[in-house]
């Protein structure tokens, strides 16, 4: 009874947002790798995603009487910089780049993220430990990553996710200010449907859409429907992050990718466990520590202390 109890009390705070929204997001970076190499295009695995999820959201909005007029701007703009941009550029990158590479340049989200936060939130002011959590963390991926950075990588792709971790990074701040004042249910169902529609136009617009050579597997049309839900759900636990939580503690989210991408090559890919990889997830879950502690609200500390 005590134990049900706790994982109730952790599923309501920020980190029990924050792992689940982690774990998903990581997960669903090994199911982008595996739609790509399988043959089907970037774009492809965003829009249906997105679409599926958004309508989810619009249903569930609707039974729940959440959907607000008044959000619907603010989740139109939550989809073009949170969820459509990143999300292209970043599948784009898994399907062009090195995954050590891509998995590096994704990782720079959090530090642009902290630097926005820095002059946005006055309850989120950059201080050693933070910073020391985001470089030891980005020294985990780093190490990680070694052993992919000889495979190269086209400058112009490389210049593209890093952009896209910008992006993604100020996105972040953005995400914190509005959930401040909307209700996340309010502002999932345009923010995906938004995202969606415009990756399916760009998809049929350009003809980007790419199939496997052999055709589609028997899963991959169901997984793709699969992945919808996963996205509403993992999209509105993060929005509920935000909106208890500071941009420093939902950014450590960031780093569970390449936690995944570790254990997911080593479990799918037959990968071999090294003495780096062990180094860089130890590295990661100590920075990951460091900035969740950095990242607690300094106002609430000043209070509690006065």
């Amino acid at each position: 009874m005590p134990l049900i109890l706790l994982l109730n009390k952790f599923r309501e705070t920020v980190w029990g947002f924050v792992a689940f929204t982690g774990i998903s997001f990581g997960a669903g970076g090994l199911l982008v790798k595996k739609f790509t190499n399988d043959g089907l295009d970037a774009f492809t695995v965003t829009w249906i995603p997105f679409l599926v999820g958004g309508f989810i959201a619009f249903i569930h909005g609707m039974l729940r009487k959440e959907l607000v007029l008044s959000a619907v701007p603010a989740g139109m703009l939550l989809g073009l910089f949170s969820s459509l941009g990143p999300s292209l550029i970043f599948n784009t990158g898994f399907d062009r780049l090195p995954a050590g590479i891509n998995t590096l340049l994704i990782s720079l989200g959090p530090i642009f993220t902290a630097i926005v936060a820095h002059f946005v939130f006055a309850d989120e002011r950059f201080n050693l430990l933070k910073a020391l959590g985001l470089i030891t963390a980005y020294a985990g991926v780093a190490v990680l990553a070694f052993g992919s950075l000889d495979d190269g990588g086209d400058i112009v792709d490389i210049l593209l996710v890093l952009g896209g971790a910008a992006i993604a990074g100020g996105a972040g701040v953005l995400t914190r200010h509005l959930t401040l004042r909307h209700e996340p249910m309010a502002l999932m169902a345009p923010n995906l449907l938004i995202a969606g529609l415009i990756s399916m136009i760009l998809t049929f617009s350009f003809d980007l859409g790419t199939r496997p050579e052999n055709g589609f597997a028997s899963w991959h049309i169901p997984m793709l429907f699969v992945f919808g839900l996963i996205t509403y759900l993992s999209f509105l636990s993060i929005l509920k992050a935000n909106q208890i939580g500071t941009t420093g503690q939902v950014s450590v989210i960031g780093y569970f990718l390449p936690l995944f991408g570790v254990v997911g090559g080593v479990i799918f890919f037959n990968e071999k466990v090294s003495l780096s990889l062990l180094m860089g997830g130890v590295l990661i879950l100590l920075a990951m520590g460091a900035i969740a502690r950095g990242s607690i609200p300094q106002l609430a500390n000043k209070s509690e202390n006065s």
